[in-house]
């Protein structure tokens, strides 16, 4: 029930959809799932906004903090790269520790990324830096800018500024998506959120359930969740066009999301043209769409969240 969300300040975005969802009716592009949270769903909800100086667009409020997520691709990469000593090459599914974290987030410029190589270094994203970024298995690289003028901006610092430090949840759904549909899509939040990792993994290294940073992907959830109520299909078979011409976190690529799973040692959620699948953490270059939570007090200077009508923040 929305009846817990009753007050809001209605010039903050946080209470912009808090006022949006009391107005809505059941059939709307606005919703409550069973953990409490609010999400957008369907073929093309209002949840568009400027932030960055790009288009980015609102998953929902999401532990009682407004989730963004940038409508396009900063590139693909690898989730994680090791060397062949670890994991034979293929990387190690643990967000906290994995190249791409690393490469988003701050705190890593002056930290040696990966195999001991000095010239890697990390927060090239976070920073709107230059450098090398993992593209494949046994720690390959290639070229990666960031830069005001790259082709890829990364975060300037007004919208570092907006950014709120949150709590990620890194556990895993070691079924297969085959038995999750809309209905039951606790499923894989109560993986994404429980405290179920891989255990006594060949690499030898620790495993969390949580990490707190600035900068991550989408929950398998979160994309499950984006499908309109037209969708009756498994994660698994979620390219059937009911699914995709009905979600609005559909991308006609393949795109690494969040979760582990649970059972393996490097195996990540991804999803595959529309399906939802699992890979190697540096099995092919796949597309990354960085998320964040905001700060509840960005406030709203125009827009409705329309396509042509963009929320503008600040």
């Amino acid at each position: 029930s929305s009846k817990r969300y009753t007050t809001a300040d209605s010039d903050t975005l946080y209470g912009t959809i808090l006022n949006e969802l009391n107005e809505a009716k059941n059939d709307s592009n606005i919703f409550v799932d069973p953990y409490g949270n609010i999400r957008y769903r369907g073929k093309d909800p209002n949840n568009y906004v400027t932030f960055n100086d790009e288009t980015w667009r609102i998953i929902g409020i999401i532990d009682g903090k407004v989730k963004l997520i940038r409508d396009e691709s900063i590139g693909s990469y690898s989730w994680d790269s090791s060397d062949t000593s670890i994991n034979s090459g293929c990387g190690i599914n643990e967000w906290s520790q994995a190249d791409l974290m690393k490469l988003m987030n701050p705190g890593y410029d002056d930290v040696t990324v990966g195999n001991g190589d000095s010239s890697i270094t990390g927060s090239l994203y976070w920073n709107r830096a230059s450098g090398k970024c993992y593209n494949g298995w046994n720690n390959i690289t290639i070229d990666c800018s960031f830069g005001q003028n790259g082709h890829q901006k990364g975060l300037s610092e007004e919208a570092k500024n907006m950014i709120e430090e949150s709590i990620w949840y890194l556990g895993g759904h070691n079924s297969s998506p085959n038995d999750v549909k809309i209905e039951n899509m606790t499923l894989m939040m109560d993986g994404e959120r429980g405290d179920s990792v891989v255990e006594n993994p060949s690499d030898q290294l620790p495993r969390t359930t949580k990490w707190r940073g600035y900068v991550g992907l989408m929950y398998p959830s979160d994309y499950g969740y984006a499908a309109g109520t037209q969708c009756k299909q498994t994660l698994y078979n979620y390219n059937n066009s009911e699914c995709t011409s009905n979600n609005w976190l559909y991308k006609n690529q393949t795109e690494w999301l969040l979760s582990p799973r649970s059972d393996s040692n490097r195996l990540v959620w991804y999803i595959y043209y529309g399906y939802t699948r699992i890979a190697n953490a540096t099995d092919k270059a796949r597309a990354v769409r960085p998320v964040v939570y905001l700060k509840s007090s960005v406030k709203i200077t125009g827009g409705d969240g329309q396509t042509n009508s963009q929320y503008t923040l600040a």
